[in-house]
């Protein structure tokens, strides 16, 4: 049998005549490994292993060795004596160059530094700091709005990843929301609006990915400026005469500052805490639709519009600047429009509550930033609900809905906004939820994987809109009933999810939820954003609708 000893030396034992090892019988004694007789025999060094039990360590204490490593670090600074970092060779003067990391050292600050290309100088190489700042972002286009489209990307380090690029000096968050309203199309779409769609982040990734500096303000508001008119410039390229054009509001997140870029009369709109709305940008259309809205509430007040205005002549194209109408930017052309933005940056602060971009048509209807406000307000946070609420209100107000309609909303709230220079502050303990119980709505559509409802054995033919408008109805008279007694109920009524049928105040009780569910369980079935929903939530919180993976 083998024993491990207290020095950490294995020990062989054997036992001669049936005696205890170590009794004194001549046939009892200790067995030493290779290392152990070269010590006795004196060729190793040191002394015996019996009297050396920490070998290996020098037996100094932490604290000392920390102390002698910054003292040793103090004296090369104080001496003169710099190391060089591995992979730098020298390029001249003061400065080294490592090809590998595209990277300059100077040796005389020790920072690393980037080529700026539009300024031909060096720039300090920045590293990227994460703010503790919430978003909730949502969007939501009408069914018939077929020339509308709208992008969320919550995550552009992803996307950048996605492409082999690293944006990964950039502040976080670092996200991307826009929102394109297209005309003159056809009834089955708009090519513009399609593709800048699909192509605007093509066009701004490389130039975010290129330099590794600090982005100045004046930097993103001329990168912007660029990407969209070679977004356009490209879509003239492989479009030739194509006649259709569209508005674009775009916004881009860095940390705790938000890039604004407009082009045309997409209606962008800030929203505070205190209620108030104010425009983030100008619209880009004749007669200016926001200098309208401003002459409606002076005739509310007495006054009424001046003959010059009512005797001028209605232009071809009331917008003034789009991505494509390429009819309208050739050298003749009476108008002629350009593609290049107005762009804007706000360092966002805690009175932001949050922004909106809508669609023209929309704002008309619903009566401008007051209607804004009071939905921001009522819809608490939630933002795929205020879309919705937004475009719900106009399709009341319009009463009858056009085939080609362009209602349509994007919807930002922000949350534990923190500004850089509020200094640091004091550490909390962090703790993570593990798993969370929770009750839930199910309602399908058409276009869902599965369109049976297995309560009720039945096919389900409603459209994404329909199932979309009966929630938001259900969040409205829930938001009021603390007892939660009114979601028991309408889980009962409408949910499409066999948990329904449990009985009490269990219907719709999906069981506990742990981080990182498996697929085999129910509650992981409905996917990663239902569990990013989930977690997200307080005790007895409602959330935002959600798309799960039934």
């Amino acid at each position: 049998p083998a024993q491990r000893s207290r020095y950490g030396q294995n020990l062989r034992l054997i036992d001669g005549g049936g005696m205890a090892a170590g009794s004194g019988h001549p046939g009892a004694h200790v067995v030493l490994t290779g290392q152990q007789e070269a010590w006795q025999q004196g060729g190793g060094p040191g002394k015996y292993w019996e009297d050396k039990p920490n070998a290996g360590y020098s037996g100094t204490p932490l604290w000392k060795l920390h102390a002698e490593r910054a003292a040793a670090l103090q004296a090369d600074a104080t001496s003169g004596a710099v190391k060089i970092p591995d992979g730098f060779v020298k390029q001249d003067g003061d400065w080294f160059w490592s090809e590998k990391r595209q990277v300059f050292w100077n040796i005389q600050d020790r920072k690393f530094y980037v080529w700026d290309i539009h300024a031909q100088t060096r720039s300090e190489l920045y590293e990227a700091k994460t703010y503790e700042l919430g978003i909730a972002v949502g969007g939501m286009c009408h069914e018939r709005a077929s020339q509308v489209r709208h992008v969320i990307v919550r995550d552009l380090a992803k996307a950048a990843q996605a492409l082999r690029m690293s944006i990964e000096h950039l502040d976080r968050p670092c996200a991307m929301y826009a929102l394109y309203e297209g005309h003159r199309g056809g009834s089955s779409g708009n090519a513009c609006a399609d593709f800048c769609a699909k192509h605007l982040h093509g066009k701004l990734l490389p130039k975010l990915a290129a330099f590794r500096g600090y982005w100045e303000d004046s930097k993103l508001e001329a990168t912007m400026r660029e990407s969209f008119e070679e977004l356009d410039a490209n879509f003239a390229e492989r479009n030739p005469g194509a006649t259709d054009g569209c508005s674009a509001a775009v916004a881009l997140v860095l940390g705790c500052r938000l890039v604004v870029a407009s082009l045309g009369d997409i209606a962008c709109t800030l929203c505070l805490r205190s209620g108030e709305t104010a425009k983030i940008v100008q619209a880009h259309a004749v007669p200016d639709p926001d200098a309208e809205d401003e002459e409606s509430e002076d005739e509310e007040d007495g006054g009424g519009p001046s003959a010059a205005s009512t005797a001028a002549p209605k232009p071809p194209i009331r917008w003034t600047r789009a991505f494509g109408d390429l009819d309208f930017k050739g050298l003749g052309s009476t108008p002629r429009l350009v593609a290049t933005p107005d762009v804007k940056v706000l360092h966002l602060q805690h009175k932001h509550h949050g922004f909106a971009f809508i669609s023209r048509k929309l704002y008309a209807s619903i009566g401008g930033g007051t209607a804004v406000s009071t939905v921001f307000r009522r819809s608490a946070g939630r933002p795929r609900m205020a879309s919705g609420a937004l475009v719900d209100a106009a399709v009341q107000w319009l009463g009858q809905v056009e085939p080609d309609c362009g209602l349509a909303s994007v919807v930002a709230f922000f949350d534990k906004i923190e500004s850089p220079d509020d200094g640091p502050r004091a550490k909390r303990p962090r703790t993570e939820t593990l798993q969370v119980r929770l009750r839930h709505i199910l309602l399908k559509h058409r276009e869902c994987k599965s369109t049976v409802d297995k309560v009720r054995n039945k096919q389900v033919k409603r459209t994404r809109g329909d199932a979309e408008r009966l929630l938001r109805a259900v969040l409205e008279e829930c938001d009021g009933d603390r007892e939660q007694k009114v979601f028991t109920q309408r889980c009962r009524d409408l949910s499409e999810c066999q948990s329904c049928l449990k009985a009490g105040d269990l219907a719709g009780d999906l069981g506990w939820l742990k981080r990182g569910t498996s697929a085999a369980t129910s509650a992981g079935k409905l996917g990663e954003a239902f569990e990013v929903s989930a977690f997200g939530l307080q005790v007895g919180q409602l959330s935002d609708l959600v798309d799960s993976d039934q």
